[in-house]
């Protein structure tokens, strides 16, 4: 185990690495524990270094958070980037959805948001980058709407494709924060039956 990034032996661990793990350690940190809980000794001791390494890769705890919901926010568009093709047949549409839901269990990654909503809520200073991520988000799903739709003009979603995108990210969001009053519910499941709703000719 390494103690700090400068004292390390060599080789060093190189410093992609080194980020790449304090911000997995990060995630999980501020999940467990909340914002306000967390200390950088416990995100440093996770990813196996001392706090000196995370003060050399970040300025603050505020902008480790924000660097692990970008981390977050990024990893979520490649993967529907990823599944989502214009090339993709109307008929299988629902089963992409429910394969890009299947990837990940969203509750830690809703438990994550929930810690960064708080601290947005309480942190006037933190808004605009929660804000801001949000969108970056909620413009990727629509730019992936919009590809799909524009290349089959035979499918009516019946609403703007930005409304659609918007109750996509919507539904999905409320359903996983009503998971534990919804046993049994699958939010990949229902947001497949609500596009292959929408896009049934």
């Amino acid at each position: 185990m390494n103690d700090d990034v400068s004292d390390s032996p060599t080789p060093r661990t190189p410093r992609a690495e080194v980020r790449e793990r304090l911000l997995t350690a990060g995630a999980a940190v501020f999940a467990e524990q909340g914002v306000h809980g967390a200390r950088l000794d416990d995100v440093a001791a996770r990813a196996g270094f001392s706090k000196g390494a995370v003060y050399s890769n970040f300025s603050s705890k505020e902008d480790l958070l924000a660097q692990v919901m970008q981390r977050g926010t990024n990893l979520v568009l490649e993967s529907l980037r990823e599944l989502v093709r214009a090339d993709i047949a109307a008929t299988d549409i629902g089963d992409v959805v429910r394969a890009a839901f299947g990837r990940h269990d969203q509750r830690a990654q809703f438990a994550l948001l929930s810690e960064f909503r708080a601290y947005a809520i309480r942190h006037p200073d933190f808004l605009p980058e929660f804000v801001r991520q949000r969108r970056v988000l909620q413009d990727g799903v629509h730019e992936l709407v919009r590809l799909w739709f524009g290349a089959h003009p035979e499918v009516d979603a019946g609403m703007p494709l930005d409304t659609f995108a918007t109750v996509l990210i919507g539904a999905n969001v409320g359903i996983v924060f009503d998971g534990p009053a919804l046993p049994g519910v699958d939010p990949g499941e229902t947001i497949a039956a609500l596009v292959e709703a929408v896009v049934r000719r």
